[in-house]
Order: C-alpha cells, then structure tokens, then sequence
C-alpha cells in the first residue's frame, strides 16, 4: 500500500483506483479473454490518469495464486512485476489480526497456524471470496521462494524487481529512484516518506502478543530464508527461463 501511493504520486505513473484491482484473480476471470478484452476491463480502474506514461495496480495474491504469472505474461510479455518483500512472520500476524478484525477468523494464532494446512486442503476454488487460500494462508503466502520461482518460468529476470520492506522504509529515497529507473521514469522526483496505517490497537494484539508462537514461527521460516536467498543470488546472475515458443532457451 505505502509503496502503491508513492508510485502514485509520480507525474508519469498512473496506479489503479482501487489499488488492488483483483482484475486476473476474479472469481469470473476467463483464460479466453484478449488483450483487449483485458484492457476494457482495466479502462474504469485508471480512468483518474488518462495520460500516465505508466500505469500500475497492486494486488498483491497475484504472485501467490501460481496459474497467474502466466495469465499476466500472456496479456503482455513486456510488463514489469515489482515484489515488495516484509518480513514473513510480520506478514502472517500481520494477515491473521486483518481476518480477525472481519470477522474471518475465531481461532487463537497457533491453532489458526496449525490448521492452515487442512484448511487449504480442503480449498476448492481458490478464486472465491472466501476461500481459504485468501483468508487463511498465513504461513504460506511467506514461502516467497515458490512464488519468485514461478514468476521467473514466465518473465525474464529484468522484469522482475525485488526490494524488501525494511530497504524501503531505511532508504526511502534510493529505492524509489531504483524503481524510477527500473520503470522507465524520470528519477528526479522526490516523494515524501510517510506512513500509511500507523500502529493501531486490533483484536488478536500483534506480534508481541504471540511472541512464542512468532518465535516457533519464525524457526520455521529459516529454511525458507536460506532457499530465497540462494533464488535470489542465482537470479542475479542467471537469466530466468521463459516457456517455450517465447524465442529463449530454456
């Protein structure tokens, strides 16, 4: 969301209103769209920035949900994906008081993080607004090792950009000209840091509140670490594949 309204900020980036479009994870979307069909879709989302030398949405299942990367790569090959990465145990208490506070979620923490594996066993169509894959993958939406992966059998690894939250919110300025530069745009442009959601009182409490069960959590979490750091050294000196028929080797 912070890094969405300071992209929109910029004279030559025109961001999605709302943010989250949820045009390509939409319980009716269809493989058998066009383009163009695509594009019409779009047309009420950016209808605020008619003239933006580049447009922008950020919906941010679109990297977990694995079937679309490679809806996104056939409705245009040359887009570029930012992937904004937080702290993955942050991410799930982080998801966990956001279902709680809706109304979605009744179990404490460590039950609702042991049950996660039946209940997305049990989801049928992850597309649905209330399907477990959207409102209980607390653990899993922090496997990013799987979801880079995925991205890079579909886009090149220069259309793919990855920073971290914690560079974002330390090194505001630099990482904004790196995304400036990386989407083409004058680098010139300063945008004010600010925050978003300040730290409000929520059902559930945060991670202090579960410190055990973030510690045991975040001890689950170091082999993850260890696969995306390795994915993303390989990355930076590897060109991703693409599938076939796009005129690279595999």
């Amino acid at each position: 969301t912070a890094l969405a309204r300071f992209l929109s900020r910029h004279p030559e980036i025109g961001m999605a209103d709302p943010k989250e479009a949820h045009l390509f994870d939409a319980p009716d979307y269809s493989g058998g769209w066009s383009p163009k069909e695509i594009d019409e879709r779009y047309r009420p989302s950016f209808e605020q920035c008619p003239g933006a030398a580049v447009r922008g949405e950020a919906t941010p299942i679109y990297m977990f949900l694995p079937e679309v990367a490679r809806e996104l790569e056939r409705y245009n090959p040359d887009l570029k994906l930012i992937v904004l990465l937080r702290d993955p145990v942050g991410r799930a208490v982080s998801q966990y008081r956001m279902e709680r506070d809706r109304g979605n979620e009744h179990l404490p923490l460590w039950l609702a993080l042991l049950s996660e594996p039946f209940r997305l066993r049990r989801c049928r169509d992850a597309r649905q607004a209330d399907s477990a894959m959207r409102r209980h993958s607390y653990r899993r939406r922090g496997l990013y090792s799987l979801q880079l992966r995925n991205l890079y059998r579909f886009f090149r690894k220069d259309r793919v950009l990855v920073i971290r939250t914690p560079d974002l919110l330390q090194r505001h300025d630099a990482v904004l000209r790196q995304v400036f530069s990386f989407l083409g745009v004058s680098e010139d442009v300063r945008i004010a840091p600010g925050t978003i959601y300040p730290d409000t009182p929520r059902k559930g409490g945060g991670a202090r509140a579960h410190r055990a069960v973030s510690w045991l959590l975040r001890l689950s979490c170091l082999a993850e670490s260890v696969r995306l750091r390795a994915l993303l050294r390989h990355a930076r000196t590897v060109e991703p594949s693409r599938p076939p028929g796009r005129g690279v080797e595999r």
